[in-house]
């Protein structure tokens, strides 16, 4: 993916979310628990920190492949347009 773009944002349920836009709509976004010191610098650092930890283990296939991983992308944003996400 060639990087064109990265936002810092923090949202409604207590995280922060960083954005990377690629060419071509490509989007790789990593949320993570909102640190009230954290910098936009060091929450981008840390997302690329996480994304090189994933690439460690194996390949898993299918959504929530790990049994009790969690609720989908869908359901997660869904509760948070809804205002009903409770810090899971």
């Amino acid at each position: 993916m060639q990087l064109v773009n990265t936002n810092v944002a923090s949202t409604t349920a207590g995280t922060i979310t960083v954005e990377f836009h690629g060419e071509g709509n490509e989007l790789v976004s990593v949320r993570m628990a909102k640190d009230a010191t954290i910098s936009d610098h060091d929450a981008i650092q840390h997302a690329k920190q996480m994304m090189v930890q994933l690439t460690a283990f194996g390949e898993e296939t299918g959504s929530n492949s790990v049994q009790g991983e969690g609720a989908s992308i869908n359901d997660t944003l869904s509760a948070e347009v809804n205002g009903s996400l409770s810090g899971t």
